[in-house]
């Protein structure tokens, strides 16, 4: 959902985690251990990365790395990777601005603060962290999410009828079929943001 999007207490850090994911092995899962251990991250406000990793796709819910943790870890398909998982995680975010990761931190201030609901304090960490990571980014490899299209059908009342019917009163009856086709997308933040600006187009 927008209002869990994760952010960190600070992202001093967060490009030395990233270039540190890139040398270190692939870990069974990224626990607090890990980061500690063997990226040598010892600070509790570095443990916000974890829930960054799991939003960008890195990691399953139970931390264990994914496909995309490992193509992040290869030079040439890092920043992609990157990329990608910024367009899917922060969904909501390129849904209220796709070119998002142009924007100042005050501009992203304001997008997190509108698209979440999160007091301004919180809504800056979420821009900063944002920010952040789109300097590691490759957008350009990366297209963006197409917009979700909508078709409206006329058919016959049943299957068989060759014209509309028409009631006792003569006026035909038309059957509308309203076909959605949505982007593909493992996050369900993805569909709640577009089924939520549809709501508000038909009910304007």
């Amino acid at each position: 959902m927008p209002d869990d999007l994760p952010y960190m207490l600070g992202v001093k850090n967060l490009e030395a985690m990233l270039d540190k994911i890139k040398t270190a092995g692939t870990p069974p899962k990224f626990t607090v251990d890990f980061l500690k251990t063997s990226l040598g991250f010892t600070s509790s406000g570095d443990r916000g990365v974890i829930k960054v990793l799991k939003t960008l796709g890195f990691l399953t819910p139970d931390g264990v790395p994914t496909a995309r943790y490992n193509e992040f870890r290869q030079g040439p398909t890092s920043a992609r990777a990157l990329a990608a998982g910024l367009r899917e995680g922060w969904a909501p975010i390129f849904l209220a601005d796709q070119q998002a990761y142009t924007r100042t931190a005050g501009q992203l201030k304001e997008i997190f603060k509108s698209v979440t609901g999160k007091a301004e304090s919180v809504a800056e960490k979420m821009a900063t962290t944002f920010k952040a990571l789109v300097q590691k980014a490759d957008f350009a490899a990366v297209p963006t999410t197409p917009t979700p299209t909508l078709t409206l059908e006329t058919a016959p009342d049943k299957p068989g009828d060759e014209e509309p019917r028409r009631d006792a009163s003569g006026r035909m009856s038309l059957h509308n079929d309203i076909h959605l086709h949505l982007p593909p997308s493992a996050d369900v933040a993805v569909y709640t943001a577009i089924f939520r600006a549809l709501r508000e187009e038909l009910l304007d």
